[in-house]
């Protein structure tokens, strides 16, 4: 039975994190489960011990020396035949860990996106490249995501393949306290979104205080990274200088907050890049309206006036105005029949799926014949 072990910056409710521990509980009969990441969120890192072979504490939120040669130690004791890297933090680790290890790697983006500019955002492109010659596949979640990833980076295409992520939900009733809230208001727009640049929460609130309804409140649940403080900072001085204030509401990070979407009227991403938005998918298994921006990953799956209502990244306007058309059309037949059709889609993102798909790219190394450098 192959050993893996997974890399991630933090153990913290996310995409990269909740979506391996998906695949990790999926494969439990499969795959022998190991996993790395900094110690943020206690009760989820709980759930990583008791779901893998052994998870460990690593800070790989940032560049540490310490981080480092424990990483080496655990790649030592645990042996394992597989590193998969998650997200750039995973990466940079996996491929100082190839240095001394010769294990194969995979890599899986986790919404690959062009963070930086100038120098840096050269250095991280060459460090795409160069990396590209240390993995045997590199992962996107979306084919947007894929596209996105070898024009920028110029990696071969044999590369990179797509598995999209495995999702599912258990409808829960929200605590007592949110439910309290969302009572007030006759409708409730909700985003799981966490406070990061990426996200653009700020196009999200100068939107939301341009619609004339007095009687919608906007839900905002994701916390943030220490690398992030200044954008929080940002978030909650926009919020404060709107007329409309008392109807946003920060809930931070809620465990399985998918779980809970069922219970707003209205889903809202106002992202810049997605690999392939879960929350998205747990919205369209939830059955309500999605209005999403137009970026790679989100693109993936919703069409506009076919799965959702689709406007251009940053168009404070346009996002108004699908806002406004999306509250007005809630009971429709046209929005009923918009709601069946991105429900049919969302069935093929099982976690059984991206499993299944997972492990066979590890046993064939993805295509006949091909092994790593």
């Amino acid at each position: 039975m192959k050993k893996v072990l997974h890399l991630f910056p933090a153990y913290k409710i996310g995409g990269a994190p909740v979506n391996v521990l998906r695949f990790i509980k999926g494969s439990k009969d499969k795959i022998r489960n190991y996993a790395a990441a900094c110690n943020i969120d206690g009760n989820l890192f709980n759930k990583y011990v008791e779901a893998t072979d052994d998870s460990f504490d690593v800070n790989l939120t940032s560049i540490k020396l310490s981080s480092y040669l424990k990483l080496l130690r655990i790649v030592k004791n645990v042996k394992p035949d597989i590193i998969h890297a998650n997200g750039k933090g995973g990466a940079f680790y996996a491929f100082l860990i190839y240095i001394f290890y010769k294990v194969d790697i995979y890599y899986t983006f986790r919404g690959f996106h062009i963070k930086y500019s100038g120098i840096r955002h050269t250095f991280h492109m060459l460090f795409e490249k160069l990396f590209s010659y240390c993995y045997v596949k590199a992962i996107a979640v979306s084919h947007s995501e894929k596209e996105l990833y070898l024009k920028t980076t110029g990696v071969n295409d044999i590369k990179v393949t797509v598995i999209g992520n495995g999702v599912d939900i258990s409808k829960m009733q929200l605590p007592s306290e949110l439910q309290g809230v969302l009572d007030k208001y006759k409708i409730n727009i909700v985003s799981l979104s966490r406070i990061d640049p990426v996200k653009d929460i700020v196009t999200m609130l100068k939107s939301f205080a341009l619609l004339n309804n007095q009687d919608t409140a906007l839900h905002i649940m994701g916390g943030f990274l220490d690398g992030d403080i200044l954008y929080k900072e940002k978030v909650e001085s926009t919020i404060k200088s709107l007329k409309c204030s008392d109807r946003v509401h920060l809930w931070g990070d809620m465990p399985s907050a998918g779980n809970y979407i069922h219970n707003f009227d209205l889903y809202l991403s106002t992202s810049l890049s997605e690999g392939l938005p879960t929350s998205i998918i747990e919205a369209g298994l939830s059955k309500i309206p999605v209005i999403a921006s137009n970026c790679n990953g989100n693109i993936d799956l919703i069409k506009d006036f076919e799965t959702g209502y689709l406007f251009s990244k940053k168009d404070i306007a346009g996002l108004v105005s699908k806002l406004q058309l999306a509250i007005d059309q809630l009971g429709s037949v046209e929005q009923s029949e918009i709601l069946i059709k991105n429900l049919n889609q969302m069935h093929s993102y099982s976690i059984d799926s991206h499993v299944n798909k997972l492990i066979e790219l590890y046993i064939n190394k993805g295509i006949e014949g091909f092994t790593s450098k």
